[in-house]
């Protein structure tokens, strides 16, 4: 039983929670602002992280239709899954075919339960997912029909996507103690699979093996590195054998896992060089999604920044003992189990979603995939409806502005604007993208360029000087009403709604003189395009 001091600790703790909910609902316009001037430098020289040109991914999960059966996790629709989609609606493939040449990842939990019916692997047996309280991730053995596998890669042509499919990496092994598995992997079923994709010239951009199998944070069951990697080298065979007359042979990418440093450089060691051409890892460093104090950490900057020590240590483990592979983001939800109810669907989500793009790219991680492109509350595509959520609108504006090549920037006027420049995709100059978590503040700021003698003689070496230009484009976003958990957000103040015929909406920027300030105001991202930035780092 509490006592008089818990009780108060529980009362403050319950006001600070309503306080930040009625903070997440009370339009901009009635809080009292501050203005704060700064300077940004952006170091136009040198490019200090590479991503790859298609960075931006989003999943498609496995989850089966019944999985609403379950009570606890109802957080999923029931036609969500990459099984059962209806990958004919043109409001699906539109949503798609907007990037041109979207990344999709097709895995999760499930792929380690999923059978594919063909080849002598599957020796008959191939069932529907089956809710099953005991066995590993609570489920039977489920089927991918190659009717289905047609369905999917039609799907996948018809809208340009670049895909990712997650193999079954536990066929063949068995439990010995706790979550950890042995044994050698049955990769017969899944050759049959290659095999078949292969003949029917699928074009299948790269394979990933195995789904949160690795050390102490697996989820459901761990292999060891050993083992792990073992395995990896019988898939190398697999696909250079199938792949041999191809023009083009599909990337191997591992381990799609929680980092855990010593796994990681243990698998590495195992594999040797060009064994494994993307390290995958997965993050949901938010929390839980039924968490009440998920809303908090949205707009703290200090929690967001502290995934930062991952992306650093797969960097460095890549720089020092695997430099013919390259970091990639398999699986990123934010909040897990499902997401967050009106929080991951809301405009307050892409504080999160597109600060992790940014500090990934600053990494050098070459791919970020979003759990997901349908399915639970994180989708990017709401599941009954299949139309866009803000972070869907955030994470085209980054792909469409965003280049490859990610700049340094020095940023010293608060930790709240979060600040990240590229070279501009597809035209010169520099895009940047301007992140405000603040509730009270409205930053101004003046954009300078880190110049090098090589480009204006008259300056001294690694002088400052004020970027000189005509005109600069701006993409505002900010929750429809000032509301942070509206579904809707609007672009320079005008909703983004699909069209009548379901296409998405001009994304179209306001222009401003490029000499002149820059306002970001409180709550809101921004992406500013500066055509006449010199940056030789772009050339």
């Amino acid at each position: 039983m509490l006592g008089i001091p818990g009780i108060l600790e529980l009362t403050m703790e319950y006001q600070i929670f309503l306080l930040i909910l009625v903070f997440a609902f009370i339009p901009r316009t009635i809080l009292g602002l501050n203005v704060t001037t700064g300077k940004i430098v952006v170091d136009g020289t040198t490019k200090i992280a590479e991503t790859d040109e298609n960075f931006i991914c989003f999943t498609l999960d496995i989850w089966p239709h019944d999985e609403c059966s379950q009570p606890n996790l109802c957080v999923w629709d029931g036609h969500a899954s990459m099984l059962n989609m209806d990958l004919s609606l043109p409001i699906l493939n539109k949503a798609v075919q907007a990037f041109k040449t979207l990344r999709i990842r097709v895995g999760g939990t499930l792929q380690d339960r999923l059978i594919y019916n063909i080849g002598d692997g599957f020796k008959g047996n191939c069932n529907p997912f089956e809710a099953h309280k005991g066995l590993l991730f609570d489920f039977t053995e489920g089927c991918l029909y190659m009717e289905r596998w047609d369905d999917l890669n039609n799907f996948f042509n018809n809208t340009g996507a670049i895909v990712t499919f997650g193999l079954n990496a536990l066929l063949g092994k068995y439990n010995t103690k706790g979550i950890q598995w042995e044994g050698n992997w049955n990769y017969s079923n899944a050759e049959a699979l290659i095999k078949y994709t292969v003949e029917k010239k699928y074009n299948i951009n790269s394979w990933e093996f195995g789904n949160e199998l690795a050390g102490p944070n697996s989820i459901g069951a761990s292999v060891s590195a050993s083992q792990y990697a073992k395995d990896l080298l019988k898939l190398r065979q697999i696909i250079d054998r199938l792949y041999k007359n191809s023009q083009q042979k599909p990337l191997i990418v591992a381990p799609g896992a929680f980092f855990d440093d010593k796994w990681y450089d243990e698998l590495v060691t195992k594999t040797g060089s060009n064994v494994v051409s993307a390290l995958t890892h997965h993050i949901y460093n938010m929390g839980a999604g039924d968490d009440p104090k998920l809303i908090y950490r949205f707009v703290n900057p200090t929690y967001l920044s502290q995934v930062s020590n991952t992306f650093r240590q797969l960097k460095n483990i890549i720089e020092k003992h695997a430099p013919w592979a390259s970091a990639w983001v398999g699986e990123a939800g934010g909040a897990y189990h499902g997401g967050g109810l009106h929080i991951s669907d809301t405009f307050i989500n892409s504080f999160w979603y597109l600060d992790q793009l940014g500090m990934a790219a600053s990494y050098n991680t070459k791919v970020y995939c979003r759990q997901t492109l349908v399915g639970g509350y994180y989708g990017v595509l709401r599941t009954k409806t299949f139309i866009p959520t803000p972070d869907y609108y955030g994470a085209l504006l980054f792909h469409r502005l965003m280049g490859s090549s990610v700049l340094k920037v020095d940023n010293n006027v608060s930790s709240y604007l979060r600040t990240y420049a590229h070279c501009s995709r597809g035209r010169s100059g520099v895009t940047m993208l301007f992140i405000n978590l603040s509730n009270t503040t409205e930053f101004t700021i003046n954009i300078e360029n880190h110049m090098n003698l090589s480009l204006h003689k008259s300056k001294p070496k690694h002088s400052s000087s004020k970027n000189v230009g005509t005109q600069r484009e701006e993409y505002h976003l900010t929750p429809q009403n000032g509301l942070l958990r509206s579904s809707t957000v609007l672009l320079n103040g005008k909703a983004l709604e699909l069209t009548n015929e379901g296409e998405v909406p001009d994304l179209t920027p306001v222009y401003r003189d490029s000499n002149s300030s820059i306002s970001i105001p409180n709550w809101s991202i921004a992406f500013i395009v500066i055509p006449d930035f010199v940056a030789i780092g772009c050339n």
